[in-house]
């Protein structure tokens, strides 16, 4: 029986595989490619580097809460910056490093490492979800300078090899030797297949059913409590932790983040590789979804797919989601029921640290964002069930905006502008300690060039 249909897809297929409760449902591939022809997996390598990580911290030889900056001082400036020297490698997992982008695409002929270690941080690290694919790539240089092997050397001593992980896969290296942690995995649709079903039997707590031979040897550090440690980590791993709804580019790319996992619709749990390299997991049904392709030449092109993935599970037993849209903005809320109250923590008025787009001071209420600069007073009003309207006092241009409490206890606004010139801008706030960082991103052709980067409160 075929499930997965991609016969009107504007892009090439290559392979789809579909199991549910250890069952093959579909395995096809398409065009010119084969089965178990290697493919390279782009970002679902750093769902591999956290794993590694992981199996470190399992074994005690690794911490969440440890600075990343203790274990690459030949890296790290005399005297970090503080941003720097406060990044946790939890902060690099969910992806709220100290960084605005991946630090090695500035001068890809300067060591790729140590450009995440002398790139000028943008902003506090464990705020705001920002993309970076330079941390996974440090995350899997951590990995070998504590074990001395690569990810996958190290992941196959540990399980790969007993769950028949293949041996021919490998992870592509940088100029400078070091494996690319954040894209550079080449394995098979199978070997995906493989992986996906232990992390669902460690999710799920039937380690012992569908794997009984991986552990319980007394003369293995791999022994029974290292497996509970691990199973607690995956399920860390693949729980939400932040919000990234300013940052998707696709609807299933806004529904939240763990370390290295995509949160989807309807309790999905997604490893994302660029081009269409998914393995989507729902854990309640036992479902597991694995495809390759190439999309890179469509601008959204993933959500085909990832709409055809969400077509069949709910044929397969899997519940929608009631998550409520933003009507003006086409965007999930992340929460369900009414519109839930704003975290009062993050209330107040600040001074904002110098910044290029001349913003001297921040304030925020239950109603509204206010950003001050020496020449206007620039208000934006908010409602939670609905947008407010304004008028901005420079560009003299109608916007409407509304707020989205996060469950990671930040603010998302989503103005929209809808005048003479048409575009929109994402707030995001997030206040630790007392100390709000603030991201807002623009996307409007003309006006509002101040509206973008990081603003730091004191």
């Amino acid at each position: 029986m075929s499930y997965f249909n991609a016969t009107a897809f504007p892009f090439p297929m290559h392979s789809i595989t579909i199991m549910q409760k250890d069952r093959i449902l579909q395995d096809k591939t398409f065009g010119m490619f084969r089965k178990n022809t290697p493919h390279r997996m782009f970002s679902v390598t750093k769902v591999f580097t956290a794993l590694a990580i992981g199996a470190l911290i399992s074994e005690n030889r690794l911490s969440l809460a440890d600075p990343v900056i203790r274990y690459f001082p030949e890296y790290t400036p005399a005297e970090p910056h503080p941003y720097l020297a406060a990044m946790t490698i939890k902060d690099m997992l969910e992806m709220r490093t100290c960084h605005a982008s991946t630090t090695y695409k500035v001068n890809m002929r300067s060591n790729w490492v140590e450009s995440f270690f002398t790139t000028p941080p943008d902003h506090r690290p464990g705020m705001i979800f920002k993309y970076d694919t330079s941390s996974a790539h440090t995350l899997a240089a951590l990995v070998k300078k504590i074990s001395g092997k690569g990810i996958l050397d190290y992941l196959r001593e540990v399980y790969l090899d007993a769950i028949g992980f293949s041996g021919e896969a490998y992870v592509l290296k940088d100029p400078f030797g070091s494996e690319i942690g954040g894209s550079g995995l080449v394995c098979t649709t199978e070997d995906l297949m493989k992986v996906a079903r232990l992390l669902l039997a460690l999710y799920n707590d039937t380690l012992d059913r569908d794997f009984p031979d991986i552990c319980g040897c007394a003369d293995s550090i791999y022994d029974k409590t290292f497996w509970k440690r691990y199973a607690e980590f995956v399920k860390d791993a693949m729980s939400y932790h932040t919000s990234n709804l300013h940052d998707g580019k696709t609807l299933d790319e806004k529904m939240g983040y763990g370390y290295q996992f995509w949160m989807v619709r309807d309790g999905g749990i997604m490893m994302y590789g660029m081009g269409g390299q998914y393995v989507v997991i729902y854990p309640k049904q036992e479902l597991i979804f694995v495809t390759t392709a190439d999309t890179q030449m469509i601008g959204g092109g993933t959500q085909y797919i990832l709409d055809e993935i969400r077509r069949v599970a709910l044929t397969l037993g899997v519940e929608a989601d009631p998550v409520p849209v933003n009507p003006g903005a086409t965007l999930p809320q992340q929460t369900a029921g009414a519109a839930p109250a704003a975290n009062t923590a993050l209330f107040g008025k600040w001074e904002l640290q110098p910044n290029k787009s001349g913003f001297t001071s921040l304030e925020v209420n239950d109603h509204e964002l206010v950003l001050t600069t020496e020449a206007h007073r620039f208000v934006f009003p908010y409602g939670l069930d609905a947008p407010a309207k304004t008028r901005d006092p420079k560009y003299q241009q109608t916007i409407y905006t509304q707020g989205f409490p996060q469950k990671d206890g930040s603010l998302y606004l989503y103005a929209q502008i809808l005048d003479e010139y048409v575009g929109n801008m994402h707030f995001v706030l997030n206040v630790k300690d007392g100390k709000p960082t603030l991201y807002i991103r623009k996307i409007e052709e003309t006006c509002f060039g101040e509206f973008n980067g990081f603003f730091e409160g004191v």
